[in-house]
């Protein structure tokens, strides 16, 4: 299998010069864990959840950005993965058929 068939094409990116909570913003409203970073078509690299979180100031950082997210409520969003939905995982489903 080619990274191609399974890439997403033409990706949601940020620019450098945007907040990194403007990033994480960018991710949660997306269900995206990675961003390009881009200037226009020039691709400048790739940031990841956990890069944006220790942006906001390492642990202290990601527990305030935790709980601040925690006094917020449903937002009525999706929120189940599709393989996760209220089922069994992926991996135990195919582990018990083998």
């Amino acid at each position: 299998t080619s990274v191609k068939t399974v890439m997403t094409p033409n990706p949601e990116s940020v620019s450098p010069d945007m907040t990194v909570i403007e990033a994480l913003q960018v991710m949660h409203d997306n269900k995206f864990l990675t961003l390009p970073v881009c200037d226009g078509e020039k691709v400048l690299g790739v940031v990841d959840v956990m890069d944006l979180i220790y942006g906001c100031g390492g642990i202290n950082g990601w527990r305030s950005i935790f709980d601040s997210a925690m006094e917020v409520g449903d937002d009525g969003s999706e929120t189940a993965s599709v393989y996760s939905a209220g089922s069994k995982s992926r991996r135990s489903r195919n582990s018990s058929s083998v």
